[in-house]
């Protein structure tokens, strides 16, 4: 979900660790690099039996995804995460707008990745329940398909503000800085759990030889410098249960950004 070019020769020995681990359990893989972004062609991966592992967004596996996957750990983003392996998202506005916190955005533009996305739409539209919005608090959004195509969006005065994945933000602060410069944090989503990585319900190792796997490829001293260039301290143990509250979250987003 964070394979930026910039850093896919780190993404990279990550999934070859992986590979290795769980081919030497008997499910036999290989790195693999989706060929789009798009919501829809992901699904169908992530779907797909031969996807053993991969990592999704916890709202789609809520959904859709439960039935196809089991959930093994997330990611911990330094000085991000806490210990649990939850975080909030940054809810970022153009400074040029004046606009200080999310109070002050009646009448604004915001953009969203898609509506199948916890931190690109539900957290977003959470954040402005809590601050008494209605569905006519603000514009109509535009959907971008991608927290960088969003902060591209406020860049482009196509929208006013947006929410956005934390690890990705962190990520192209580093990285992209055009697209977060001039932008101004604003608020923040609840606190929700990170994005899932799981494994395919169709495998030949048990789950909790998988998961144990996971930790420990993810903490391999070798690979620190790996995980230090994503912004990463390594993989927790999170699972299905850890995302029950997003069906409450889901519902209050959609009386202030309604699914279309």
């Amino acid at each position: 979900m964070y394979d930026f070019p910039e850093v896919q020769a780190s993404t990279k020995a990550i999934l070859d660790a992986l590979s290795e681990a769980f081919t030497k359990l008997g499910d036999a893989s290989q790195p693999a690099f989706p060929e789009s972004s798009i919501h829809a062609d992901l699904m169908r991966m992530w779907k797909d039996d031969t996807t053993l592992f991969s990592q999704s967004c916890g709202l789609p596996f809520v959904e859709e995804l439960h039935d196809y996957v089991d959930i093994v750990a997330t990611l911990k983003w330094t000085g991000i995460s806490d210990e649990h392996g939850w975080y909030r998202t940054v809810i970022v506005a153009r400074e040029e707008l004046g606009v200080i916190t999310l109070s002050e955005v009646g009448g604004l533009q915001p953009v969203v990745t898609n509506t199948q996305s916890l931190s690109g739409w539900c957290s977003l539209g959470v954040a402005l329940s809590d601050v008494g919005a209605d569905a006519s608090y603000v514009l109509p959004y535009v959907e971008s398909e991608g927290h960088a195509k969003s902060l591209q969006f406020l860049q482009d005065k196509r929208a006013d503000f947006a929410s956005i994945d934390p690890g990705t933000f962190q990520l192209l602060q580093r990285h992209r800085p055009a697209l977060t410069n001039g932008l101004r944090v604003i608020g923040n989503g609840p606190h929700v759990p990170a994005t899932p990585m799981h494994v395919s319900k169709v495998r030949t190792a048990t789950f909790e030889a998988l998961r144990s796997t996971t930790l420990e490829v993810f903490s391999r001293p070798e690979l620190a410098s790996a995980r230090a260039e994503i912004g990463i301290d390594g993989a927790v143990a999170i699972g299905a249960s850890d995302y029950s509250l997003i069906p409450g979250l889901v519902a209050r987003a959609n009386a202030v950004l309604p699914r279309r």
